[in-house]
């Protein structure tokens, strides 16, 4: 696979250990400290009743002047009760209804990137099945124990999904690939998305370059106009060598040993190009991040803009990609859709 899946431990701590409490704040206003604030300082904003922070408010910590952990909602006694919303330190969100200080029933964590975990909650752990993803990229949906378990469904955002059984986060047992274009796989899998054995994907020791198209005025070599390819850029898909195919199916979950993804026509080397006009007509530095959208015919129907230099030549390069020839992908011997990612960092020639 082109990412192999994280297993999300997520690592909740009770607020309270009953034999032990550790409270925080003011004598006359405390809260409860639990396992990530210990040693924090605690700064309640709300009402205090007893001798302890109650009601609503935002409970605020922090260590060495900087702050560490905030949680805005209700509080009983110093601990978090009711509907409430934490961000713990490392900027992760955690939403939902809290008792006893642990999340209780319909939850949603936002992790730091933005993957997303919607789910039902007991006693701080996600039970039952999960949503797990973020926009713009894989979704899963099913069994989870720090990651996917049991039976669920991966759908990839480059094209296709996983549907079966999953064991530690990866696919294992009977399961099938379901093709973008409708074709279904039925198979076992063994902790990969491929039913056979694949290789170790080849070192890329050499990258190749692109040459000026013609060379400075009183020489006869053309200088280097870009580079870091892994694969060739003027050659088409069939044009690679297996070793190289498999560099450009990487990205692919679902693609078998038959299976091809789409790719431009000609290489990399017209789409190269192009930026490299981009550079000296927009004046256009930093790094430029699309997904490109093709369909069974091969021709581009939407570009998704990830990161440009600037708004007009994000604009510009969308526009260069949307008239890009491929060859379209094949899934289970028919053409089928899929989504190409091209990633260039754009910069003046030293």
């Amino acid at each position: 696979m082109r990412k192999h899946f994280a297993l999300i431990a997520l690592l909740y701590m009770s607020s309270a250990d009953a034999a032990s409490i550790t409270y925080a704040g003011k004598a006359d206003c405390r809260v409860v400290e639990h396992a990530r604030v210990t040693g924090h300082i605690a700064y309640w904003n709300g009402a205090c009743n007893d001798g302890y922070a109650s009601g609503p408010g935002a409970l605020q910590w922090s260590k060495d002047g900087k702050p560490t952990e905030r949680y805005e909602g209700t509080l009983s006694k110093g601990v978090p009760e009711g509907a409430g919303i934490s961000q713990w330190a490392d900027s992760s969100l955690h939403e939902g209804t809290y008792r006893d200080g642990m999340l209780q029933g319909p939850a949603v964590v936002i992790f730091t990137g933005g993957k997303k975990l919607e789910s039902n909650f007991e006693q701080d752990k996600p039970v039952g099945n999960v949503k797990f993803g973020s926009p713009g990229d894989d979704q899963y949906e099913g069994g989870w124990q720090d990651g996917p378990e049991g039976y669920g469904t991966m759908t990839f955002f480059m094209g296709g999904a996983y549907r079966g059984q999953w064991r530690k986060g990866r696919p294992d047992g009977d399961g099938e690939i379901l093709y973008p274009n409708g074709r279904v796989l039925k198979g076992r899998f063994n902790g990969s998305f491929h039913l056979t054995a694949q290789p170790e994907l080849p070192v890329v020791s050499n990258l190749y370059t692109i040459k000026e198209q013609s060379a400075a005025i009183g020489s006869n070599i053309r200088g280097t106009a870009s580079g870091g390819f892994d694969v060739p850029p003027e050659k088409s898909y069939a044009q690679l060598t297996p070793e190289q195919q498999q560099l450009v199916k990487r990205d692919y979950a679902v693609l078998q040993d038959d299976d091809a993804p789409p790719y431009p026509e000609k290489g990399i080397l017209e789409i190269s190009r192009a930026m490299q006009s981009l550079i000296s007509y927009k004046d256009a530095i930093g790094e430029l991040h699309v997904n490109v959208g093709v369909d069974e015919q091969g021709v581009a129907q939407n570009v998704t803009l990830l990161k440009s230099p600037d708004s007009e030549s994000g604009k510009l390069a969308a526009a260069m990609f949307m008239h890009l020839r491929f060859t379209p992908g094949r899934c289970a011997g028919q053409p089928c859709a899929m989504v190409v990612p091209f990633r260039f960092t754009l910069r003046y020639k030293k």
